[in-house]
């Protein structure tokens, strides 16, 4: 029978490999020839070890709850599209400027110096129920617009947060999501809606796979 994973672990497969996000911990862990060891179901909800001592290894490390029934879990296709050019960007009105000052706030005061669950409980709380794609596309090419003005780091778990809070802040959702790939090990966060790359190249994007998505 399928051991669950835990609320807090998310599970990707490339190749022969897995890879394992321990979202509590905030760490990665590469399992080579993972698909065998583990033997994922198709939504990487839980997994099946062949060998007692390997089920053994992952409820003591608390990554399987053998009491629970596995939940289907949604996994995201990679973007297909992206929105082009940035040099393209909308111009950024005076309500989008405020917005996009809220969202460097919470960039201070929501996402600096703490953990990444409660980083991931916020945004689920304060996101929006609904979404408009036409006006999410026009909200993300201002961020791009503004991006390069903005004070905050380049990196791409700041650069999604601070995205999705402008968002959020307009009303708007999108998916974050987080993604790996192996030899050698990298992984990378982007948004998306639907099928549509918000703040990164679709092209660039293939190479990963997607383990977790919030939104």
């Amino acid at each position: 029978m399928p051991l669950a994973l835990a609320p807090h672990i998310h599970l990707a497969v490339i190749g022969d490999d897995a890879v394992l996000l321990d979202t509590a911990a905030d760490a990665y862990l590469c399992v080579p020839d993972g698909r065998r060891l583990l033997r994922p179901t198709a939504d990487r909800a839980a997994v099946s070890p062949a060998s007692p001592d390997v089920t053994a290894q992952l409820t003591a490390a608390g990554f399987v709850d053998p009491q629970a029934p596995p939940a289907p879990r949604r996994r995201p296709d990679l973007p297909r599209r992206d929105l082009g050019d940035p040099a393209a960007g909308e111009p950024v009105s005076a309500q989008d400027g405020l917005r996009l000052a809220g969202a460097l706030w919470d960039l201070f005061w929501r996402y600096r110096g703490r953990p990444l669950p409660a980083i991931l409980a916020w945004v689920r709380r304060a996101a929006p129920k609904c979404a408009d794609p036409d006006e999410v596309a026009r909200l993300a090419r201002v961020f791009q617009r503004a991006a390069v003005w903005l004070p905050m780091p380049r990196k791409c778990l700041v650069r999604s947060f601070v995205l999705l809070r402008f968002l959020q802040r307009s009303g708007q959702d999108a998916r974050w999501v987080f993604g790996v790939t192996t030899w050698p090990f990298s992984a990378h966060c982007w948004l998306q809606l639907e099928d549509v790359a918000l703040d990164d190249w679709a092209e660039r994007l293939v190479i990963y796979e997607p383990i977790l998505a919030v939104g």
